[in-house]
């Protein structure tokens, strides 16, 4: 078989070059994202801390074993609870993303093209949940050791073999790259580095991969991991189907893609979004007019488009589910269509890299400033976040603080009660009398403290805790906890609620503890 001509083949990189664009690549992401080392644990991070302490099940089953279980096996012994070391294994998985992104795109195409495609991933904003909060460090890991197999798969020597196992981590990580196979199926005929080649046992792996993708949906199913398999209503958080939902999340996730730059992103909530379609729209019409150019497609647009599209079809079917941070695998395909333009409309020589580096710097900075925007938008009350992972991690530090300065006797219960969030309207407005039913203000922290767990992970002397609306009378091992929106608690005895309610009665005033007051 005749080689490729000297057109089609993909430019290469001196190490020299190769290495300056991986350290590139993976700085912009550090230089993005740095900001959530100094955050606490938030949500779901307490149930990883809880699982590998014992005080809740362990994983038996694939779902999600190496990113909810494994690393915090391997984490909680080194690290206790210093949040800062956990979010910088967070942070190494993304920078190594974007260095191995960065390797395989210089590959394909000219160095500085394949440092913009990186870059683009590595700062985009939509990966804000997925590096700032440990919970999601699945998908990052799931798309560096996805992209590992990819690399190994497309090997025409025996360490292809090693894309199986590599490829059953991604997936152990998070099953968002379920569609692996089809991707390495795809690139044997569209890759620019394999085209017209002989696969050379190619067909075997994918096969191979196939397998792995197969046998792990089985064990996905069998397991039910979200409780499908019953039929989930429809208001479910993980309720699945088919339906109109699906090309409105498929328009929503490409309007994020292309809506990246500060002044195109005008709010960041996790649901379908109406005013990103029409940019999903011209990125669509776009990438169809591209495919009418050899050199992109020659360049891996086709590929970039296909990967973008298989990497996000196991969640476009989730009727509730709409997240930014569900794009981080998908975002590498997008990232080589990036590559691709540049190689093809960017000019050679002295001329690319100084584009490419101006353009580089200026993505790094248009990601850390509205990264810095998510980050620290305020909510309605002062102290608070409108960033949820933010916020409850600051909310679950508040906590920690207060608590920590009293002596808690072991096996104390304690019961979490809050008059003043009790009686905040959804606006913050005051109300006559406390609401019926919990307000978000008194939800927000529970869901902060995962009702309750997040206290015993991090105060293992307390046996149980209670969110609770009113003061019941208690023995004296079980105290109150009186916390505020924000997290801030003061901690009481039974005795000393006693106490002041006694002295209060006395007076005549009504019953009630002043929440307001530092930690006793």
């Amino acid at each position: 078989m005749p080689a490729p001509s000297r057109a089609a083949r993909p430019a290469r990189s001196s190490g020299f070059q190769l290495l300056a664009t991986v350290l590139a690549a993976a700085a912009a992401g550090l230089i993005v994202f740095h900001g959530a080392l100094v955050y606490f644990f938030s949500q779901d991070d307490f149930l990883g801390l809880a699982r590998a302490g014992g005080l809740a099940p362990r994983l038996t089953g694939p779902w999600r074993f190496l990113s909810h279980q494994v690393i915090f096996d391997v984490m909680r012994p080194l690290a206790g609870l210093d949040a800062a070391l956990y979010h910088l294994v967070s942070l190494a998985s993304h920078t190594a993303c974007a260095a191995l992104l960065a390797t395989f795109l210089a590959r394909r195409v000219s160095a500085p093209a394949a440092l913009l495609g990186a870059v683009f991933l590595a700062t985009h904003p939509a990966l804000f949940a997925a590096v700032y909060w440990l919970s999601a460090v699945g998908d990052s890991l799931a798309l560096l050791f996805a992209l590992a197999a990819l690399m190994l798969a497309l090997r025409a020597d025996r360490l292809r073999w090693i894309a199986l196992p590599v490829f059953a981590l991604s997936l152990l990580a998070k099953e968002s790259t379920l569609m692996l196979p089809a991707v390495v199926a795809l690139a044997g005929r569209l890759d620019p580095t394999t085209r017209g080649a002989p696969p050379r046992g190619r067909t075997a792996v994918c096969l191979g991969l196939t397998a792995i993708a197969l046998a792990y949906a089985v064990a996905f199913a069998t397991g039910d991991a979200f409780a499908v398999r019953g039929g989930l209503p429809a208001a479910a958080p993980y309720a699945f189907g088919v339906g109109a939902h699906i090309g409105a999340n498929a328009l929503t996730y490409l309007g994020w893609t292309v809506t990246f730059l500060l002044p195109l992103v005008i709010r960041f909530g996790d649901a379908v979004d109406p005013t990103v379609i029409p940019w999903a729209m011209g990125a669509l019409v776009l990438w169809l007019m591209g495919l009418a150019s050899r050199r992109l497609r020659r360049t891996g647009w086709v590929m970039g488009g296909a990967i973008w599209l298989l990497f996000l079809l196991p969640v476009l079917g989730l009727k509730n589910h709409t997240y930014h941070y569900y794009l981080y695998a998908p975002l590498a395909g997008a990232a080589w269509c990036v590559a691709a333009a540049a190689d093809c409309f960017v000019p050679r020589g002295r001329t690319a890299w100084a584009v490419a580096g101006a353009v580089a710097a200026l993505l790094t900075l248009n990601g850390a400033l509205l990264v810095r925007k998510i980050e620290f938008m305020p909510f309605v009350l002062p102290g608070l976040r409108a960033e949820s992972i933010v916020d409850r991690a600051r909310i679950a530090r508040n906590v920690q603080r207060d608590l920590g300065a009293v002596t808690l006797p072991p096996g104390v219960t304690l019961h979490f009660w809050s008059p003043t969030a009790a009686s905040l309207g959804p606006r913050g407005e005051r109300l006559a009398m406390p609401a019926r039913g919990a307000t978000y203000w008194e939800r927000n922290v529970r869901e902060a403290l995962l009702a309750g767990l997040a206290v015993r992970v991090m105060f293992p002397q307390v046996a149980d805790v209670h969110f609770v609306r009113e003061l019941p009378p208690t023995p004296g091992n079980e105290w109150y906890a009186a916390y505020l929106p924000d997290g801030r608690v003061r901690v009481f005895t039974p005795a000393e609620v006693d106490s002041i309610s006694s002295r209060r009665t006395d007076t005549g005033e009504k019953r009630e503890v002043d929440e307001d007051q530092p930690p006793k």
